[in-house]
Formats: C-alpha cells, sequence, structure tokens
C-alpha cells in the first residue's frame, strides 16, 4: 500500500468496538498515516442514528481521491441509512439474509466478528480521550461519561498479540481431568432469555457433571431479572481480562451461541483468534467464508447434541487438535484485523448481484427479533 496514503478517523466513534479495526489500519497503512480529524466527517448525519455503532473511515491518496468507509460493528442485522448514503463502501459484521435489506448490498462487505483490544497504553489513552473529544465538542450525540469510559474500558482488556501467543500448558499429569472454562454475561435480552442464556446452562452443568474440571459460570448482579432462576452458577465479581484470556487457553474445549439480536459475539472472533476447539450452535448471519463442521468447528443442531459433543471433544484429541488448527487459519485468513481491512479496500464483492441501488427509495426493516 502507498505510504503516502493518508487515513482519517471519526473522532466520535465508540473507541471500545473500534480498537480492531483501527489496530488494522496501522498494520495496513502505518501508525503515522493514520489519525483522528472531524475534517473529513461533517457530512455524516450522526446524531440521527446514535445509537448504533460503527467506524468512520476516510482514505486519501496522494492524488486527493477520497474513499468513504463504514464498518458497521453493531449487533443487529439492519443497515444505517444514512451512513450508507454518505459512505462508498459500508462493511458490517451482522448481515442477515432475511432481515438485511439486499438493496443496501451494492456498497456492502462482509466482515467477521472483531472483538475488544488494547490499543493505547494508559498515556495515550487518556491523550486521545481528551484530543478527541475537544475534536467532536459539538456533537450532541455524545454522552461524555461513556466516551471517557470507553477508552477506560479499552485500556483493561488485552493487546491482540497475547490472544495470538501459545496457548499456556497446564500440569496435565497432576490432573485426573481435562480443564473447561466458560463465562458469559446472562443477557435480558429476549432471544438471550430464550435460546443464549439456556444454551450456556446447558453447557455448565454438563461440565459440571461430566469429565472435565470446570470453572466459570454467568457474570451477573443480584438485581438481575434472572438472577434468582440461575443463582448457583453465577459469580458476581469479573475475571480480570488477562485471567478470561489465559484460562481460555488453557481451556480443553470452548462453547459459541450467537448472543444480542442473534448477532456475531465477540467471543467467536476471540476463540478463532487463540486456535480453540469450537462448540457452537448455528449461526444466523453471513460470515466472508464459511466456517465447516469438522474442519475448523463443530456445530450442533440443538441443545440435546451438547452432552455428546462434549463428550467427543475431550475425549478425542486427534480431533480437537484438528479443529484447533482449524480454527486458526480461519482466524489467518479471514479475522486477522489486517485481512478485514484488505478485504474491505477490495470494496463490494456483489452479495446481491441482481440489486439495484436507489437510495431515496430506501425502506429499513425493523423486524430484528
Amino acid at each position: 500500500m502507498d505510504k503516502s496514503t493518508k487515513v482519517f478517523l471519526d473522532p466520535s466513534c465508540r473507541v471500545w468496538y473500534a480498537t480492531f479495526y483501527i489496530h488494522g489500519l496501522i498494520r495496513e497503512f502505518g501508525k503515522q498515516n493514520v489519525s483522528f480529524s472531524n475534517q473529513y466527517f461533517k457530512e455524516l448525519r450522526r446524531d440521527e442514528e446514535a445509537q448504533f455503532h460503527y467506524l468512520a473511515v476516510v482514505i486519501v491518496t496522494l492524488n486527493n481521491i477520497h474513499t468513504r468507509i463504514i464498518i458497521d460493528y453493531h449487533d443487529k442485522p439492519l443497515v444505517m441509512k444514512l451512513a450508507y448514503q454518505w459512505s462508498d463502501i459500508y462493511a458490517k459484521i451482522n448481515i442477515n439474509d432475511e432481515l438485511t435489506d439486499h438493496r443496501f448490498f451494492n456498497k456492502m462487505v462482509n466482515i467477521p466478528p472483531g472483538f475488544g483490544i488494547k490499543l493505547w497504553d494508559r498515556w495515550e489513552a487518556i491523550y486521545y480521550s481528551f484530543t478527541n473529544f475537544i475534536r467532536c465538542r459539538f456533537s450532541t450525540h455524545i454522552l461524555w461519561k461513556r466516551f471517557f469510559r470507553d477508552y477506560y474500558a479499552q485500556n483493561k482488556r488485552e493487546k491482540l498479540k497475547n490472544y495470538l501467543l501459545t496457548k499456556p500448558e497446564r500440569d496435565f499429569l497432576s490432573e485426573k481431568k481435562p480443564y473447561v472454562f466458560m463465562i458469559g454475561r446472562l443477557w435480558i435480552h429476549q432471544h438471550c432469555i430464550d435460546h443464549t442464556n439456556l444454551m450456556r446452562k446447558k453447557f455448565i452443568e454438563t461440565c459440571q457433571q461430566g469429565d472435565c474440571d470446570f470453572e466459570g459460570g454467568f457474570l451477573a448482579r443480584k438485581e438481575h431479572p434472572q438472577y434468582e432462576k440461575f443463582r448457583n452458577l453465577c459469580f458476581l465479581k469479573p475475571y480480570s481480562a488477562w485471567d478470561y484470556l489465559k484460562k481460555t487457553k488453557e481451556s480443553a474445549i470452548v462453547f459459541n451461541t450467537p448472543t444480542v439480536h442473534n448477532c456475531h459475539g465477540w467471543k467467536l472472533g476471540e476463540f478463532l483468534a487463540m486456535g480453540k476447539a469450537i462448540i457452537s450452535t448455528p449461526l444466523s448471519n453471513r460470515l466472508p467464508g464459511d466456517l465447516v463442521h469438522g474442519k475448523n468447528i463443530h456445530f450442533i443442531s440443538s441443545i440435546n447434541e451438547l452432552e455428546s459433543a462434549i463428550h467427543l471433544l475431550l475425549n478425542n484429541s486427534d480431533y480437537r487438535k484438528k479443529l484447533e488448527k482449524g480454527a486458526k487459519a480461519y482466524y489467518e485468513k479471514f479475522v486477522d484485523p489486517q485481512q478485514v481491512i484488505q478485504r474491505i479496500l477490495k470494496g463490494p464483492l456483489g452479495l446481491n448481484q441482481t440489486c439495484q441501488d436507489p437510495i431515496d427509495a430506501f425502506e429499513i426493516k425493523t423486524d430484528c427479533k
């Protein structure tokens, strides 16, 4: 990539969600060529879509050619109409063939789920938080407490390189059972009440009663409306990001299931980066490349298959290692942040070859249950 190219980032973005993609831009263009600026985003009417999360990017070449990019990492399968109109390329994680309006597909690039990473150390994060807040001081959609909390929160995450390091070795000679670790938030979204919480509950209980040494459960507060129902599986104090990462690496297997709005969650991206043997329920949204059962993931079609899947992976080390290698290979090809940026830069790849682009006629679907 031409190093004279400059990349400008919208300073009002939710950095808690954007760091993964900013990291990819830095690797692709060089840190000296990536900066925050409010100069190029004055036409982007974020106030009207403030509740949705995306990163706006403008790439300027030496010939003064501008390319406007939206990286939409929101849970919902909907497309933000105003952001779409502003953009030349609209990259989105949660594209759903039934719920995402196909008339948006002309500009759209399908990208995999990322996850929050630590991009800046403490003093650098403080610097960017204050300078970016000043840059977007006239943006009415900015909630200042949340704005600064995002920078603080990213500093509590782990750097991407720590996800990619070889997993720590446990002293299996002194252990009679394989170790399994899983923590998850106890959600109150309706889909999670009906599906996610129950699937995770089944995984936890099966591991507790099975042939493994299990650690983890649900993170919840006592005030949570479902706390009493899941009380014996809950813990109140969160693990640190480092403990979560270390213990997940040590875990023989991991479990993935879509969460809020049936989205691809951070866990899927994290598990692929760590090269884990993943058991997963079916995925509803598109991925840039298929995760293949038996190659880089183990899919189950119902809760009734969970117990046998856990038993299979814990007792078949060759199959487990095959899934680990397959997951890592998928990450390196599709999920690595620089690969994501390169995919976006290639532009839309024809998600729907027959669609037209009548922007003024767009109607956003609202059924995302």
